[in-house]
């Protein structure tokens, strides 16, 4: 079936907007901007969601495993006290 000449005109617009926009670029530049309008706040909570969320995915031998390698002194029981095991709140800065 041969396309019509509105669906050539498509694909040509097309290929020309993938041509004049990098894609790459754009999407650098975009990141680079949201970064830049972020105050240390807005940055931290992004971080902790980010890595929360990320960790949220991990199987709990994995997290484990990922604990034991950068901070193993967490899953030690004599250094923790009642109030560090406790959720993040606002008392403690994480909220």
């Amino acid at each position: 079936m041969t396309p019509t000449i509105s669906q050539m005109k498509d694909i040509m617009n097309n290929t020309t907007k993938d041509n004049i926009i990098d894609r790459d670029e754009l999407q650098d530049q975009y990141v680079k901007e949201l970064i830049d309008s972020m105050d240390f706040d807005t940055m931290e909570e992004f971080v902790y969601d980010t890595i929360n969320d990320n960790l949220d995915k991990y199987s709990l031998d994995e997290l484990i495993e990922e604990v034991e390698e950068y901070n193993p002194e967490l899953l030690d029981d004599t250094n923790q006290t009642e109030d560090e095991s406790e959720e993040p709140n606002e008392l403690t800065g994480w909220n």
